[in-house]
């Protein structure tokens, strides 16, 4: 999700368009990062040390790694751990924005930067960001302190970008006591807690999660749309009583509802994760030992 949800950053900021954070994207699948690169973000070689060792490398038969490690520049540790690295998403993106010129190293480290201070991330958080860790990522993205809620929505967010589209992407939950939606799959859980699930969407933006799931194309987000939702949640709900059962805490799940029509819901703490794909914007919406009423 990192590519997608700098990637956002750097066109709202005016940085790339999206036609290019388009083509990076795509692009992407094809990059091998150079641990030249790495090496520079991770601030173990300046950019002289790296571009020696590339000069060096056009007349040796020899590996970047190995060639830093003679001359003293780096540990075979140090190169063991950058090899690891090579296939994070972060190296990746970043990479490609230099291989296709349109930011420098210094550029996209000097927009990660504002990026952090716009969102009041902390170091560790920026850590965890750049991991490409889908449970880290999810969790920052939280507003409240509640570390079953965390793992549900990390779950889910795990799920949609498994089984509905990879490229999706979150963006800063919220905490509301109303909501109003044009319609809403849920489904709720009962034993130890009280957890209801649901997606919800404007306009026809469900459809996204219902014709994927289903393998066939609605016309409309009508019931049928919204029992493919459903099956999808309770696939989610499903996974998360498992996971819960296995720890020793019994839920259970309570048979799918739906509202194809304008509904808003409300509740002491619902919590509201916007969840977007390209132009859609879905939400997945949970409450703990809360109701969750829909009028």
């Amino acid at each position: 999700m990192f590519d997608q949800i700098f990637g956002n950053f750097l066109v709202e900021t005016g940085k790339i368009t999206e036609e290019q954070l388009a083509d990076v994207i795509a692009y992407e699948s094809t990059v091998r990062v150079k641990l030249g690169l790495i090496a520079v973000a991770e601030k173990l070689l300046t950019n002289e040390q790296a571009d020696e060792i590339n000069q060096l490398q056009a007349i040796m038969d020899k590996r970047f790694g190995d060639i830093a490690v003679e001359k003293g520049y780096l540990t075979e540790d140090q190169v063991s751990n950058l090899l690891k690295k090579q296939g994070n998403i972060y190296m990746v993106f970043v990479q490609t924005l230099i291989d296709k010129k349109l930011m420098t190293l210094e550029e996209v480290d000097a927009a990660l930067e504002s990026y952090q201070s716009q969102m009041g991330f902390t170091h560790s958080d920026m850590d965890a960001l750049v991991s490409g860790d889908v449970d880290r990522t999810v969790k920052l993205f939280l507003p409240a302190e509640n570390d079953l809620m965390a793992r549900h929505c990390a779950l889910a967010v795990r799920t949609f970008l498994r089984i509905i589209h990879s490229s999706a992407y979150v963006s800063k939950a919220y905490m509301t006591d109303k909501l109003s939606v044009d319609n809403v799959a849920m489904q709720t859980l009962k034993g130890e807690h009280i957890i209801t699930a649901a997606f919800a969407g404007v306009s026809d933006s469900l459809l996204c999660v219902a014709d994927t799931f289903a393998g066939e194309e609605f016309d409309a987000v009508d019931m049928d749309a919204l029992d493919a939702v459903g099956e999808f949640i309770n696939c989610i709900n499903g996974l998360f009583a498992s996971e819960m059962s296995n720890e020793g805490m019994e839920l259970d799940m309570l048979p799918p509802e739906f509202f194809d029509r304008p509904s808003e819901l409300s509740g002491e703490k619902l919590c509201v994760m916007p969840i977007h794909i390209k132009d859609k914007d879905i939400m997945f919406i949970t409450s703990f030992d809360e109701e969750m009423i829909v009028k």
